[in-house]
């Protein structure tokens, strides 16, 4: 197998980095640690302060029996690029990608953990008429592949946005302030039952940040279609109802108190989507 240049940020050490350097140690060339400086560039938000700076990660890499470890800065990306790369699937590395290495030969790996899906599935089941048009199934496809970004070890969710047939905005439930907060501070949601206080969380739902964009975009959402890989909470199913949303599809269904109801109350027409 072709050894290739990691390149990652690691705000905290934990089992999903170990299982990477245990299973790809072999394969990895060397490791380039995003610098302080750099990461600015690469996020909306400030550094965390539980942020491991690198100078320790580096320490840490190092007895773990990485050689080649360095700090790399904006400046040395470019002579980087024609390099082989492989990038942890975090909001960081794929913002690293789109804007300094767009053509470089790129291998993902993800870093984040996950629930067994049998024990996340804790559902109270909802009934509605059932899409089998080709565009709407595209339209959940791509919303179940936004959902893969999530760091969320508990439940992953997609959405999608789409305007006279046409996507618009693709987003997921996402850590704040960055998608490996729950990893660095922990997280809420692990000491609450599935639909039990919607509001405790360090995410932001991915119908939530759908309604956020279209609002720092100016995009208006009456009579848009949500594509959501999830049946809406009661609190994002209000915010939908509310937002001039017109169509909400959904993959499957999960407990929601009254979001059904109060959907249906608004006019908003919900449609499932097996795929």
């Amino acid at each position: 197998m072709i050894k290739r240049d990691l390149m990652l940020h690691i705000p905290v050490i934990h089992k999903g980095y170990i299982n990477l350097f245990s299973s790809q140690k072999k394969n990895i060339n060397k490791i380039y640690l995003l610098s302080e400086s750099f990461l600015k560039k690469l996020s909306d938000f400030k550094p965390d302060i539980a942020s491991l700076e690198p100078e320790m990660v580096k320490s840490v890499l190092e007895k773990f029996g990485f050689e080649n470890v360095s700090i790399v800065s904006e400046k040395k990306i470019e002579s980087l690029s024609k390099n082989k790369i492989l990038l942890i699937n975090d909001e960081i590395s794929r913002n690293l990608h789109k804007k300094f290495l767009p053509k470089t030969d790129i291998q993902w790996q993800s870093v984040f953990l996950r629930w067994d899906r049998s024990s996340v599935l804790a559902t109270n089941s909802v009934s509605h008429k059932v899409s089998k048009n080709n565009f709407d199934k595209k339209m959940m496809e791509l919303a179940y592949k936004e959902a893969g970004n999530s760091s969320d070890w508990w439940r992953q969710v997609g959405a999608i946005l789409v305007k006279d047939k046409k996507e618009v905005l693709a987003t997921y439930n996402e850590s704040l302030p960055n998608d490996h907060t729950p990893y660095q501070v922990g997280a809420v949601r692990d000491f609450l039952n599935v639909g039990e206080k919607p509001e405790l969380s360090s995410t932001i739902h991915g119908e939530q940040r759908v309604i956020a964009e279209a609002a720092k975009h100016g995009i208006s959402l009456l009579g848009t279609s949500l594509y959501v890989t999830h049946f809406p909470c009661a609190v994002c199913a209000k915010l939908i109802a509310c937002s001039g949303i017109k169509n909400c599809f959904y993959g499957e269904g999960s407990s929601n108190l009254d979001g059904e109801a109060v959907l249906k109350a608004a006019g908003v027409n919900i449609t499932k989507i097996s795929i």
